[in-house]
Parts: structure tokens; sequence; C-alpha cells
């Protein structure tokens, strides 16, 4: 059963444990299986990711889960545990209805409140595989024991400046900013990677306090600045800052089994 709303910094946390069995037909105990080694995370807020969440979950994968969501009522049948979540950055209704500039084809929306489910992913487990709401997974891929830092899909083999040359070029004066902000210099940008953002997997190893710290300062400066795209740039810049590796290679086996909707917000 879902808690009432806490003060603000105190998630509702909903854990209920006992078997469960996808639509898919897979099988597991959420109280057993890959207990304190990896789990599963994603983020609901509002009806039409919460009911695609839902469909994921029910579907997919026979491993614990994470939910950071608004409607924790919503997954109150899953078993899972629900992080009751107030946004504290722009959400898809909110690109939609005010029209923020995300930079269509040369840029995605961006959703750093992802970060609240992977930390709280991480309380409990080793690892957190994070995947968005609007994605599918056909088959359970192999779940291996990562590497400290961020595993990522082989989606963008760049660092951020080669990325933002390429790609959302238009960005790439905020992204100097932002290097200069946390770092002092512009150049980090030419080492630290892009992170493709729709599924990736982050392992603690104690630095992931300072990953969490660079993201939530990288997120509020760049939202401060008005600019609403480039998740996935400041969270390699993140890792950078942490000393963490992003690796391309390890989820691989992963693309072929992931289909991920996308095309910018959902209005329904």
């Amino acid at each position: 059963m879902v808690g009432d709303a806490v003060a603000a910094g105190a998630p509702v946390i909903a854990d209920p444990g006992g078997p469960f069995k996808t639509d898919s037909g897979l099988a597991f105990d959420s109280g057993v299986v890959l207990r304190g080694r990896v789990c599963f995370c994603t983020m609901a807020v509002h009806p039409p990711y919460r009911e695609r969440a839902r469909t994921l979950i029910q579907g997919s994968l026979p491993a614990p889960w994470v939910v950071l969501t608004d409607g924790p009522d919503d997954f109150a049948d899953l078993p899972v545990r629900t992080i009751r979540h107030q946004p504290t950055g722009p959400m898809a209704v909110d690109y939609l209805q005010r029209g923020i500039v995300t930079g269509d084809s040369e840029g995605a929306a961006a959703y750093h409140d992802k970060r609240f489910a992977l930390q709280a992913a991480l309380e409990r487990c080793q690892t957190a595989i994070f995947l968005d709401a609007d994605s599918r997974v056909s088959s359970l891929p192999p779940v291996l024991r990562y590497p400290a830092g961020l595993v990522v899909l082989p989606v963008v083999r760049n660092t951020i400046a080669g990325h933002l040359r390429t790609c959302g070029a238009w960005r790439l004066p905020d992204f100097v900013a932002l290097a200069r902000e946390l770092t002092g210099d512009g150049s980090i940008l030419d080492r630290a990677r892009w992170c493709h953002e729709a599924c990736y997997a982050v392992t603690r190893d104690g630095r992931e306090s300072a990953f969490f710290e660079a993201w939530d300062r990288g997120a509020t400066f760049m939202q401060a600045r008005g600019m609403f795209s480039g998740e996935g740039g400041v969270m390699g810049l993140a890792a950078a800052i942490a000393g963490w590796d992003v690796d391309d290679t390890l989820l691989t086996t992963w693309a072929a089994t992931i289909t991920h909707e996308g095309r910018g917000p959902k209005p329904a």
C-alpha cells in the first residue's frame, strides 16, 4: 500500500515484495531475484507515462523495480517501490503547453529528474538500470556485473563537444559555460562522453555522491539559463567530474531487445 505525501525530501516508498508474473509469463520474487545487486528504475510523471510504465513493468522485465512518479496509486497492484515525486524540472506536459524550446530534431527534451529514480534505486542495489517509461523490452538480455560508473547503449559514441558539433550545435555555448562553472575549464567537453539517456546502468563505488551532486548542479544551471535539452551531456560531464568511465559496449545486447517509442513529449 502506498503511503500519503510527507515532507519535502522524504520520499514515500511502497515495497510489497512477493511473487509476481509478467504478462509475458516471466515470474520472479521481488524480494529474492537480484537482491542487493541490480534493480530497474524509471520515471513516470503524468498519466501518459504512468500508463506506459505499467506496460513496461508488466510485460517485460522480471526484476525489482523503482518508479519515480506523481501517482503512486497507479502502481499499487504491482510489486514495485514507488517514490512519490513532485517534479523539479519541466515534464512532457510543460514542454507541450509552454512551448519550451528543445531543438526538435537537433536536441531532445531534457528530463533531469531521472536522477532521483537512480538515487533511490542505488540505496538498496549496487547497480541501477534506468529505462525510459516509453520503452518496451522483448526479452531479458544478460544482466552482468557492471563496472563502476555508467554503461550506456552504443548510440552516441562521441565526446560531448564532438556530439554537439554534429547535433544541436546551438547548445554548445551553454555547455561550455556549464563546464567552466563546474570545473573552471571548458576543455573537459573534449574528453567527457555524451551518454544516450533512454537506457543505461549506473553502478556505485562511493563516487556516486560526486556524480549526483554534479548532475544536480548541472540541471539547476542549465534550467536557470533556459536550456532544456542535452540531458545526456550533463550526465557525461557529471561522470567525468566524479572520475567515472562511460562504457558503451556492455549493453550492446540490450539494443536488439529494446524498442523506444521516443518522438518527443507524449500528449496522451
